[in-house]
C-alpha cells in the first residue's frame, strides 16, 4: 500500500511541474513572438495620439428659450505620427458635432441613425496640429424640456491607445 501512495504523490508531482514548464514556455513563447505596442510601420511612421480640451464641460443652467448652444473644444495631435479621424458621433439627435481644420469646417454628424450621415470624410492632423471641435446643442429638438441633460460626442480616429475618443458636456435646462 504504501508504494502504491508513492506513485500517486511521484506522478501528482511529475504533473505539476510539467504543467509548471508548459505555462512558463508558453508565456516565453507568447512574449517573443507578440507585437511590441508599436508595429514596424508605426516605429517609422509614428503613432498617433488624440487629445480633447476640455474632455468635458458643465454648461450650468441654460434657458432653452435662448436658443442653440454653440461650442467649441480644441482637438490636438500630441502623438508623432498623423493622426486620422474618419468619423464621429453623437449620442442624441439634439447634439451635431463637426471639425474645423485649417479653417474648413467639416461635415455635421449626428446621432447615428438619424438623418443622413456623412460618407467618405476624414480629416488628418499633422503630429502637433490642432483643430477645433464645434458641437451645436439644440435645447428644443426634444420639445420643451425641463431638467439635468448629459451628451457626449465620439471621434473615431487612429489612435491605438483610444481609438474612440468621448467628449462629454452636461448642464441644466430652464425656461418658461
Amino acid at each position: 500500500m504504501s508504494k502504491k501512495r508513492a506513485t500517486v504523490r511521484s506522478s501528482s508531482w511529475m504533473l505539476i511541474v510539467a504543467v509548471l514548464i508548459v505555462l512558463v514556455l508558453g508565456g516565453l513563447y507568447y512574449a517573443l513572438r507578440s507585437p511590441s505596442p508599436t508595429t514596424k510601420d508605426e516605429a517609422i511612421a509614428g503613432t498617433a495620439q488624440i487629445e480633447v480640451t476640455p474632455a468635458t464641460l458643465d454648461l450650468g443652467t441654460i434657458d432653452y428659450r435662448d436658443g442653440i448652444v454653440t461650442l467649441y473644444f480644441t482637438v490636438e495631435n500630441r502623438g508623432t505620427g498623423d493622426l486620422i479621424i474618419n468619423e464621429m458621433e453623437t449620442s442624441c439627435g439634439c447634439t451635431k458635432a463637426s471639425l474645423i481644420v485649417n479653417g474648413q469646417e467639416g461635415p455635421q454628424f449626428g446621432m447615428r441613425g438619424h438623418g443622413e450621415w456623412p460618407r467618405g470624410w476624414s480629416a488628418r492632423l499633422k503630429p502637433g496640429e490642432r483643430a477645433e471641435l464645434k458641437v451645436t446643442y439644440d435645447p428644443l429638438a426634444h420639445g420643451i424640456y425641463v431638467g439635468s441633460f448629459d451628451r457626449l460626442v465620439f471621434i473615431y480616429s487612429n489612435d491605438p491607445r483610444e481609438p474612440t475618443k468621448r467628449v462629454r458636456f452636461f448642464g441644466y435646462q430652464r425656461g418658461g
